[in-house]
């Protein structure tokens, strides 16, 4: 299975598959978990991912398709896991939207569904590097590379902000 010189299987691309492996199983499993704990460990898997996937030099250009196995079910489980541990403090005000332009108040987002979006694509990602054929790997690699720069990394981004804001903001009205 391993070649040194195909890109997947460069360091920076290991490093990638396994900060957003353990993202995933956080978020699978996080079912019960206490706010304060929870804050503390995605504050903390964010920034690796964000870095792990900024450092990754693989052509985004890749032709092929690849299956998704996460389902909608698997998308709203973790959501919802995700919004019931923050309750409250689940929505945040987002001014890094397109449709902001067009408006002069604030969209309002959810870490949960932030947290389930970037969720959807690396799971579909690591589920296709789990079964090693490396043409569908490097087709998934170039996807979720193209996601991360247009959807998945702004999303963590903007969700990092606000959970920040719920650690260590004045927070005195619900948003």
């Amino acid at each position: 299975m391993e070649n040194s010189s195909n890109p997947i299987y460069s360091r920076p691309v290991l490093d990638f598959v396994t900060v957003a492996a353990e993202f995933c199983k956080y978020l699978e499993q996080c079912r019960g978990t206490e706010q304060a704990e929870f804050v503390d460990v995605i504050r903390k898997l964010i920034p690796m991912l964000y870095l792990k996937a900024s450092m990754v030099t693989a052509s985004r250009e890749c032709d092929g398709y690849v299956e998704h196995p996460v389902t909608e079910d698997d998308y709203d489980y973790v959501r919802q896991s995700v919004a019931d541990i923050m309750g409250t403090f689940d929505d945040y005000l987002d001014v890094f939207v397109a449709d902001f332009k067009y408006s002069d108040t604030p969209i309002r987002r959810q870490i949960s569904e932030d947290l389930a979006d970037a969720y959807q694509a690396l799971r579909n990602f690591v589920e296709v590097f789990r079964q090693g054929y490396d043409e569908a790997m490097q087709v998934a690699l170039a996807e979720v590379l193209e996601q991360f720069e247009t959807a998945w990394g702004q999303n963590v981004l903007n969700a990092l902000r606000a959970l920040h804001d719920v650690k260590f903001g004045a927070q005195t009205e619900e948003v």
